[in-house]
């Protein structure tokens, strides 16, 4: 038996070691489930392989973010601060697009083209994996030439320092959480 990405179709060669440990039948959609790991407790039919997985959690970084406009008036002041923008950013290895719109008060992130974009990020998926977690300087990775910029680098600077006080406020929260 074979497994198939649900996202991406190509077939699943490696499990997370959880997942071998973790089946279960889910007694209300009378389903078998595991613990995919970062990708949460999924259905046999919605396997992603690791790339689609990590693709997901990118998401799920940026819509943490976008919750953070309602949890936290500090984020919510700084955005209202700011000049509306739209950033496109194309990850490769592997391709995966998704933009997210800033400025004016809001946070919004999508998966997919935004035509309305007025600055594009190209960058390797690890590498923007390792800024989103804050393991690696924006500034090191563009000047090795790992994140190539279009656009307004004014707005650039201001788009990864807004990332980088969204991971402060983050952290923050959980340390607070946690005492």
């Amino acid at each position: 038996m074979s497994l198939i990405c649900s996202s991406c179709g190509r077939e699943v060669e490696t499990l997370p070691l959880q997942c071998g440990y973790s089946i279960t039948m889910n007694s209300e959609t009378n389903q078998m489930e595991c613990n995919m790991g970062n990708c949460g407790i999924i259905t046999f039919d919605q396997f992603l392989c690791e790339n689609c997985c990590i693709n997901k959690s990118i998401l799920k970084i940026y819509n943490n973010y976008e919750n953070l406009t309602l949890e936290n008036e500090e984020f919510y002041e700084e955005l209202k601060e700011l000049k509306h923008n739209i950033v496109q950013t194309r990850l490769s290895n592997p391709d995966f697009t998704y933009w997210v719109e800033f400025g004016d008060g809001i946070f919004k992130c999508g998966k997919g083209e935004n035509k309305k974009a007025s600055i594009h990020i190209f960058s390797p998926q690890e590498v923007m994996t390792k800024i989103l977690m804050g393991n690696t300087s924006v500034y090191n990775e563009f000047l090795s030439g790992n994140l190539s910029i279009e656009g307004d680098l004014q707005y650039v600077v201001v788009y990864f320092d807004l990332l980088n006080l969204a991971l402060e406020i983050k952290n923050e929260m959980v340390s607070i959480y946690n005492e």
